[in-house]
């Protein structure tokens, strides 16, 4: 069956009508990974690239086609809510404390799409959904144990009762972990053991069906990862919650609707020299609306109110602080005469800051015969700074209210080839960026978040999505530029590569099905620090990791899978003295008692 998407227009399509660049991650693709981190999951989507302080649960940045980091320029969604935190983290949307075990699909959007998800979608979107029940009762228990003392357990349970659809899962991972810090790289380090992590993830949701295409439910989410840092000298903790309540509805015989009220709340824990907590929450109404007009043309439209607040405790450095945002937006997608268009129209209004952003998202494809397709894009963005950035001031740091959003405008133009079962697409794009954030000093010496960057990024993106005969595929290689415009010699960004590649093999041989996954990035810059805190540009040497994974059925009820991790256990870093994960074996058993 063709591969359904929904984030490219907030409506189903498939994968090949979609006009944006799409990757997505079924739940089947997941299982079959064996895959634990949902960041490491994330390191085989085409354009990007992961940077982690360590092992499991340290501190993560995620880029999609170079915009990331301080600069933010990713947003990240989980059941339709923006889970970006309000404190001064540095653009982390802390999804190394995220776990694979209650996700049920990934989207990620590639390129600007800040006319449809709003702020902070410069670099692209990741759409997280959770388990959700279904209409047939399903049971599974899963256990996986290996290397470095590893153990991840998660029992699951979906069903239907007359016109209820309910679902309840629960899953835990714990892991010694690896040392974070390479004691040959950084006089910072205080010892050499491993750093551990272990997380919890409940998830749950209850769907009531009312009538035809009219339903009513609720959700709920909660992690709680905790990580020890520099042998436990230093760590933290990261709690992660999603309540919602939500109504869908079909007014009349084109019309559906969808409305719901949604409270995500963060709170970040950080221990060692500096011990402080930040707790962000944001309150989100949502109204979305999907008229269909004809067999070809949809048109979308609505409107959000999201209310942000954050808080600290400790040396936190950031006062009570909230602000509220409003939103309206409308879409129409159609086409005519082997013509496709789509047209994304937003303003953002914020109260007391920034006053408001209007952004664009327009696309045009033309089929060209033979499964071909031209499609090209232009699109504006903005990302608004999180509360901490604007107030979190210290003996060291001053605030800055007055920090202004970024900005951003990305072009697009591609070839897209598409039968039943594959879709192939090349993609030339570029993204310049303004007024993005960087590390500024006051007239008194403090350091301040200021908009003194300028930043484009152009590149080349090949992907290709399929099956044959027993055999099924993904590959991606992405070549790109990402530069510092506001940095003479206009350098590249540092940690960002300039080509990617990705390979996913899974093959079914009948009772056994393998898989194949290698990732390859090319050299990177970085720079480390003098005991007299001097700059030093360092290099970060091109790596490739090969994973290789195995499963099949023990029983009726019972599955077997393994997973060779780093099979060639290649060392590398993404982050300058930070250590990444060695080769790892992990094999478990899965039950599944009814509901195959």
């Amino acid at each position: 069956m063709p591969t359904v998407v929904i984030s490219a227009a907030t409506f189903p399509q498939t994968l090949s009508q979609a006009l944006p660049s799409v990757s997505v991650i079924t739940r089947e693709q997941i299982e079959q990974s064996g895959v634990k981190n949902l960041t490491t999951l994330l390191q085989r989507v085409a354009g990007v690239q992961i940077t982690s302080n360590g092992g499991p649960g340290q501190p993560a940045t995620t880029y999609i086609e170079g915009f990331g980091g301080i600069d933010a320029g990713v947003l990240v969604l989980l059941n339709g809510v923006p889970i970006t935190p309000e404190d001064a983290s540095g653009g982390s949307n802390y999804l190394e404390n995220l776990t694979t075990g209650e996700i049920q699909r990934i989207e990620v959007v590639h390129g600007n799409v800040s006319a449809i998800y709003g702020s902070g979608a410069i670099g692209g979107v990741i759409l997280i959904t959770t388990r959700e029940g279904g209409h047939k009762p399903r049971a599974e228990l899963s256990m996986t144990a290996g290397s470095r003392n590893t153990v991840t357990a998660s029992a699951n349970a979906s069903g239907r009762i007359h016109d209820t659809r309910l679902q309840a899962g629960v899953s835990r991972y714990t892991t010694a972990g690896i040392p974070s810090i390479n004691p040959a790289q950084s006089a910072f380090v205080t010892s050499n053991r491993s750093d551990g992590y272990h997380n919890l993830t409940l998830n749950g949701s209850l769907v009531q069906d009312l009538g035809a295409h009219q339903q009513l439910g609720a959700r709920a989410f909660f992690s709680d990862g905790r990580y020890s840092y520099d042998n436990q000298t230093a760590g933290g903790r990261t709690r992660q919650s999603l309540v919602q309540v939500f109504a869908d509805n079909r007014i009349g015989a084109i019309w559906t609707s969808h409305l719901s009220l949604s409270r995500q709340h963060t709170e970040n824990i950080n221990l060692g020299s500096f011990p402080a907590a930040y707790r962000s929450t944001h309150i989100d109404v949502l109204w979305r609306n999907i008229v269909r007009l004809s067999r070809d043309w949809t048109l979308t439209g609505g409107a959000s109110r999201q209310r942000q607040s954050v808080t600290s405790a400790g040396q936190g450095g950031i006062p009570h602080a909230s602000r509220t945002v409003t939103a309206v937006f409308a879409g129409i997608n159609g086409s005519f005469r082997g013509n496709e268009l789509q047209l994304n129209l937003r303003h953002d209004k914020f109260d007391s800051y920034a006053g408001s952003r209007n952004t664009v998202f327009a696309a045009y494809g033309r089929q060209l015969g033979g499964g071909l397709e031209a499609i090209a894009s232009y699109a504006t963005a903005f990302n608004a700074p999180p509360l901490g950035y604007l107030y979190y001031q210290s003996p060291y740091w001053a605030a800055n209210p007055r920090l202004k959003p970024e900005s951003a405008h990305t072009t697009q133009a591609a070839l897209q080839w598409s039968r039943p079962a594959i879709v192939a697409r090349v993609t030339l794009f570029q993204t310049t960026g303004g007024d993005l954030w960087g590390y500024g000093m006051t007239p008194s010496g403090l350091t301040q978040f200021q908009n003194i960057a300028r930043t484009r990024t152009r590149g080349l993106e090949l992907t290709a999505r399929g099956a044959w005969r027993k055999l099924s595929y993904e590959a991606n290689l992405t070549l790109q530029q990402p530069l510092a415009l506001s940095t003479p010699g206009q350098p590249t960004l540092r940690r960002l590569a300039r080509s990617i590649a990705n390979v996913d093999l899974e093959y079914d041989f009948g009772r056994v099905s393998a898989g194949l996954v290698v990732h390859y990035t090319g050299p990177r810059p970085d720079a480390t620090y003098s005991a007299t805190f001097t700059t030093i540009p360092v290099t970060l040497g091109s790596f490739t990791t090969v994973t290789l994974t195995a499963g099949g059925p023990i029983s009726a009820t019972v599955r077997w899978h393994v997973r060779a991790q780093n099979l060639l256990d290649k060392r590398y870093e993404t982050a300058y003295s930070y250590n990444s994960m060695p080769f790892g074996l992990f094999a478990g058993l899965t039950w599944r008692p009814f509901g195959l």
